[in-house]
């Protein structure tokens, strides 16, 4: 196993190598965490440069990423909060694709404090959140590998996560080297730290840090992730 760290002003990144996969590992603190589909003009923002131009013009960015699946429809797959107000509805259908892989969840901020929750204990909690994204499927459950996944499933994609360690911490995991399968790719997150984790998307998956990662490639998106002050 081999880490990495780099901190600068923009916060703290590592990176960790287990098993030829790489992952790169992003701390952010909640209160500075956003989500953002549509601009105040109800426009989506579509990509992730287009979303560091409009933040870029009140705020210091961080880091931005994608922040789930989407339907073909350009809408998020599940449920999406913005500021309080609820866009897209909680998705609790069955269907087909790694989102309805159970049990899916939550990532939501209520204020400054992040939760991890699949999608029943979501509900259970009757959370009014500030922002969230509802995606699938759970990877880590209190520490546990989602039963569903075995280790010799063949399907092996460029990933990437939300998740909180066991102190409450939360980050935002990109695999940098290496195409995982959910097992291998769960299996990572626990050794990296992460309790409860979230799986956000594959293949497409793009982030920005500036300084480490800042060559775009314009891949549409739908809802997306910010970290900035």
């Amino acid at each position: 196993m081999l880490w990495s760290f780099f901190n600068s002003l923009w916060g703290e990144y590592r990176s960790f190598t287990d098993s030829n996969i790489t992952y790169g590992i992003f701390q952010a603190k909640p209160e500075d965490v956003r989500l953002h589909w549509r601009d105040s003009e109800g426009k989506d923002y579509q990509s992730l440069p287009n979303l560091k131009h409009a933040l870029e013009k009140n705020f210091q960015v961080k880091m931005l990423m994608n922040a789930g699946i989407y339907s073909k429809n350009n809408v998020p797959a599940g449920l999406w909060v913005e500021n309080g107000k609820e866009l897209n509805a909680l998705n609790t259908k069955r269907g087909t694709g790694n989102f309805h892989v159970q049990p899916n969840g939550v990532f939501a901020l209520v204020g400054a404090q992040p939760y991890i929750l699949t999608t029943k204990a979501y509900q259970q909690k009757r959370l009014k959140p500030t922002f969230a994204t509802q995606s699938g499927p759970m990877l880590l459950i209190e520490g546990e590998i989602n039963r569903q996944f075995k280790p010799t499933l063949e399907s092996y994609h460029k990933r990437n996560a939300v998740c909180l360690d066991k102190q409450h911490r939360l980050f935002f995991i990109m695999t940098t080297k290496g195409e995982p399968n959910l097992y291998t790719f769960s299996r990572g997150l626990l050794k990296v730290g992460c309790y409860n984790a979230l799986y956000l998307d594959g293949t497409i998956s793009d982030w920005y840090i500036p300084n480490r990662f800042n060559s775009f490639h314009w891949r549409h998106f739908v809802g997306m992730i910010s970290v900035a002050e």
